[in-house]
């Protein structure tokens, strides 16, 4: 199991600093070559229409090409994205070229690597390391993914905005290869045999809902929290900068920093057993109170960017508990990524509506009344949910 999770580590962390270099500077090079606010979000809708529509079927050919197989495509994929990007004028086609290509790669990537490992740890009977595997790479990958951050959005980005991307597509490029060179330890949960026409979209869903009914409603009562989160992870660039010189550098350090130290107090409280429900519910409290401080003490820089590493303190915790839990309740070893790939379905589905209501409110209200508002409505929604998936144990109890 030991080699196994090595690959996990190895494999991901390449992957995150190819998308860590570009994080802190994309939105600031689309409006650097002339895209509006308007057009960004035209970028950023496509992407997510695109992850809605894609998700289900990447699960689908993950479990059945092989997870690993699955990645390197994926890899390979993102890269075409980020370099016709870098490398394009303004030009609508090429936005949604790139867009379209990017979004394809996430979804081809977002959970089989997750899926992989913990197939690996359910055929070993270890499946309850998880959650240990999980927080010791988010250890791993926080400093790195800090410092890369760093290098792309202080000297890349100040030399040539492009640069990051391209050193983005770098890193894909060569993480490709090393997956190529990796797939004799490739597995799929379903049969090797790909065939579309196994693939029915409407069935896959209904499956999880009977098989998985448990998972599917804790599927449902993530969904509220990217009304809370969505808008700063998006935004945060545009809110925080000053000047014509790129200063993301020093926020992604600052957000790399919190991000181990949530990290760490996760794995610190995961050995510790605590309720792992409990802790998620406190997270999207605190998440949601941050915003409100971020929004209403604007006029402090510095005050507010500190409350700003503490939501992302809680934000990394969310999102860990949430990733932990999820692979932890299913159930159903043959369709893991197909699972995962409903969730991701649907939190895509989300974020398409939430990336309409944000661009409307940000364009004629501001970016911090849209962060309030929707964390607030994301808050009440969550507690609603809430009590929907509690009756749901119970009943299934």
């Amino acid at each position: 199991m030991k080699k196994y999770r090595n690959i996990y580590y190895l494999v991901n962390l390449l992957y995150s600093l190819g998308v860590a270099v570009w994080s802190g500077t994309i939105y600031l090079f689309m409006h650097h070559i002339g895209y509006s606010y308007g057009e960004i979000n035209f970028f950023l809708s496509i992407f997510w229409v695109v992850t809605f529509i894609a998700e289900i079927p990447s699960g689908f050919i993950a479990d059945h090409l092989g997870y690993l197989k699955t990645a390197s495509i994926s890899n390979l994929v993102r890269a075409t994205g980020l370099a016709v990007l870098a490398l394009s004028p303004k030009n609508f086609l090429l936005l949604a070229l790139s867009a379209f290509l990017t979004a394809l790669g996430d979804s081809l990537m977002s959970g089989t690597l997750p899926s992989w490992i913990a197939n690996k740890a359910a055929l070993n009977n270890e499946k309850d390391q998880l959650g240990e595997i999980y927080s010791t790479y988010s250890l791993i990958a926080s400093p790195f993914n800090m410092i890369v951050g760093f290098i792309g959005a202080h000297f890349l980005a100040n030399i040539d905005l492009r640069l990051p991307l391209l050193t983005g597509a770098a890193f894909l490029a060569v993480t490709f290869f090393i997956l190529v060179a990796l797939f004799k330890y490739d597995s799929q949960a379903g049969t090797q045999k790909l065939s579309f026409k196994e693939l029915n979209v409407v069935s896959e869903v209904k499956e999880v809902i009977t098989n998985e009914y448990q998972t599917f409603k804790f599927i449902l009562l993530c969904l509220p929290i990217w009304f809370i989160s969505s808008g700063p992870i998006d935004q945060w660039q545009l809110y925080f900068q000053h000047g014509k010189r790129v200063d993301s550098g020093s926020i992604l350090v600052a957000i790399g920093i919190v991000g181990y130290i949530g990290s760490y107090i996760y794995r610190y409280l995961y050995k510790k057993k605590i309720n792992q429900l409990f802790l998620l519910i406190f997270s999207v409290i605190f998440l949601t109170i941050s915003i409100e401080l971020v929004v209403m003490l604007k006029g402090n820089y510095y005050l507010v960017l500190g409350i700003f590493m503490i939501h992302n303190l809680f934000g990394t915790i969310q999102q860990m508990i949430q990733g932990t839990l999820l692979q932890e309740s299913i159930k159903t070893e043959k369709s893991r990524a197909t699972i995962v790939s409903v969730c991701n379905a649907l939190d895509a589905g989300v974020s398409v509506l939430i990336l309409s209501l944000n661009g409307y409110l940000s364009d004629h209200y501001g970016i911090g009344l849209a962060w309030q508002s929707l964390a607030i409505v994301g808050l009440v929604l969550f507690f609603g949910m809430l009590i929907y998936y509690k009756r749901g144990r119970v009943k299934q109890a």
